[in-house]
């Protein structure tokens, strides 16, 4: 499945719970996992590195910053943990007319709205999506709703 990210930074914004950042005695970094121990050795990907030299995101992964034009970025990527590169925050996106964010399908079945209008689309066929059985047949059907009403879908 292609990936579109948005660099809105909603994947790491609670992750300063979990990941903690430890510099070495040469500057080397690593992330520590508060749970379970782990430590992943980073490097700052090419072009990123100055990013480490602005302020984290309040509550955010302790590597997650904002770059000149305020867009969320890791500057370990190439390097992030695992945990890291297992979130998907979407199976499928829905952009309204301007390219925002409308709503996305996560994990299964699971409709995040983050426009209201989607969820005048939507309404009155809640009920009908609820007695699709199959998932495919469920997503062309989102698809499909959102799509008629002008919303941009990315899978």
């Amino acid at each position: 499945m292609p990936f579109f990210c948005l660099r809105c930074g909603e994947c790491c914004s609670a992750m300063g719970d979990v990941h903690a950042l430890e510099r070495g005695p040469a500057g080397e970094l690593a992330v520590r996992n508060r749970y379970t121990g782990e430590v992943t050795r980073v490097n700052p990907d090419p072009g990123h590195a100055r990013l480490l030299e602005n302020p984290p995101i309040p509550g955010a992964c302790p590597l997650l910053r904002q770059d000149t034009n305020g867009a969320a970025v890791c500057p370990v990527h190439e390097t992030w943990p695992e945990v890291c590169a297992a979130y998907a925050c979407w199976r499928i996106l829905v952009l309204d007319p301007d390219g925002r964010r409308a709503a996305r399908v996560m994990g299964h079945r699971h409709l995040a709205v983050d426009d209201p209008a989607i969820e005048a689309v939507l309404a009155p066929h809640r009920e009908r999506l609820g007695r699709i059985d199959d998932d495919q047949a469920w997503d062309e059907e989102i698809v499909r709703l959102t799509g008629s009403a002008g919303y941009r879908v990315i899978r």
